[in-house]
């Protein structure tokens, strides 16, 4: 491993762009657990309100990815779409210093802050173009490299926020988040798509070829024991299921970023440091599990695992809603850590596998699905709160994670209609599914 990361160092601008993904990392985790308390406590929104404030936020970032996803795919320039990217967010958190109006805030949110959003996705395309790797092995090390710094940043960025916001209130906070979205713009500017269109074009996937930004192989070829479709063309209901089980996934994941930090503070009594002890464990044990299942993607099956993870996702809410107090809470991120690794190294693999041809508009499908979660969580979070409390919210995220299961799974009925259809229709091909 650690040569394998002396490898990466030697590759010319990789980092440059290790120190801007982690910047564009901490940017992110310090403001994303703490937007919520910002709405309520200085923004005196009703839980209503934030649900629309975070749901139109969500909806900006979801239309500026899949616009970006596709423009980029079709011109081959990633870099000028993400430094406007940066520079809208760091122009929008400029602004939460010093406005309070609810009207206003809306605006900011959608032209700013959900626009800004689309970074996330358009820094690892821009790092497939701007990487002078031609071994597709090495490429995908050094995109799951950069995925780990994310992580690494939610480790200490949601303590080291919470300790900015005691010094320095909510204005300290989004200064240094968006000092942060600049230095990260500033860096990329210094760097350079390849000329002509070489690297960032999409490559034929061939085997061996996990078309991920995400999945470690190891140089030597591997074979899938069942192995996910890569072909130009997968079965659409296959991508669409698979899409539907991730937006639910991230509209679960979504609510709980809105509601875990109000928990703790106003339900539990408990303290900021809390919050960003939960998000900064659940980070920290993030990093091996990636790049475990990382180093063995190749090798597992990718729908499986995702639905083995919708599981322990139901296990976790199911005990959030039962703890009774925050010491319980705390080791309880372990099982979220699980969810999150799983779904971040295999599930952008297993989706950038059914489009092994456009991986822009793939990467964007799969950021979008927990988007179009995002959307939807925003006001659903607020109005479960209302109406069912903080731990009968959790319960339903539960049985959101319960539908993922079924989507990712698969059930014996499904077989057993496929064998009534053959039945009664005698000659029919069986259908992809």
């Amino acid at each position: 491993m650690n040569s394998r990361l002396a490898e990466l160092a030697r590759i010319p601008l990789f980092l440059p762009l290790a120190a801007a993904t982690l910047m564009l990392g901490v940017a992110m985790s310090f403001t994303a657990p703490y937007l919520s308390l910002f709405g309520v406590e200085q923004a005196a929104m009703t839980p209503l309100m934030l649900g629309v404030f975070m749901t139109l936020i969500a909806a900006s970032g979801v239309a500026a990815s899949a616009w970006a996803g596709k423009w980029s795919d079709r011109h081959g320039h990633h870099r000028p779409l993400l430094l406007a990217a940066l520079v809208l967010a760091a122009l929008g958190y400029l602004l939460l210093c010093f406005v309070r109006d609810f009207r206003l805030l809306l605006v900011i949110g959608v032209a700013f802050l959900g626009a800004g959003g689309s970074a996330l996705s358009l820094v690892f395309s821009f790092g497939r173009a701007v990487l002078p790797v031609h071994d597709e092995a090495q490429r995908a090390f050094a995109t799951a490299t950069l995925r780990t710094l994310l992580s690494v940043a939610w480790v200490f960025g949601p303590s080291l926020g919470a300790l900015v916001l005691a010094v320095a209130s909510f204005h300290g906070l989004f200064l240094f988040a968006a000092a942060s979205f600049a230095g990260c713009a500033t860096i990329l500017w210094r760097m350079h798509e390849a000329p002509g269109g070489a690297l960032h074009s999409a490559p034929e996937h061939v085997a061996g070829d996990p078309a991920s930004s995400l999945e470690v192989t190891t140089p030597e070829p591997e074979v899938p024991l069942q192995p996910d479709y890569t072909h130009d063309t997968a079965p659409q209901r296959q991508i669409w299921r698979s899409v539907l089980a991730l937006t639910l996934i991230g509209l679960a994941a979504n609510a709980t970023m809105i509601v875990l930090p109000l928990y703790i503070v106003h339900g539990l009594h408990g303290a900021r440091i809390d919050v960003s002890i939960m998000l900064g464990l659940g980070a920290f044990l993030e990093i091996p599990m990636m790049l475990a299942l990382g180093a063995r993607g190749a090798r597992l099956n990718k729908m499986r695992w995702l639905a083995a993870c919708c599981i322990v996702h139901v296990i976790y809410f199911i005990a959030m809603a039962a703890a009774g107090s925050i010491d319980v809470l705390i080791p309880m991120q372990g099982l979220n850590a699980f969810v999150v690794a799983v779904t971040s190294c295999l599930g952008m693999t297993y989706v950038q596998d059914l489009m092994p041809r456009a991986p822009g508009a793939a990467t964007a499908l799969f950021f979008n699905a927990s988007r179009v979660g995002s959307i939807l969580s925003g006001v659903l979070s607020g109005l479960l709160v209302a109406s069912v409390g903080y731990r009968g919210t959790f319960l339903m995220c539960g049985l959101l994670a319960a539908g993922a299961f079924v989507l990712f799974a698969d059930p014996p009925w499904r077989q057993l209609l496929q064998r009534v259809r053959r039945v009664s229709v005698p000659g029919e091909p069986p259908r992809g599914v």
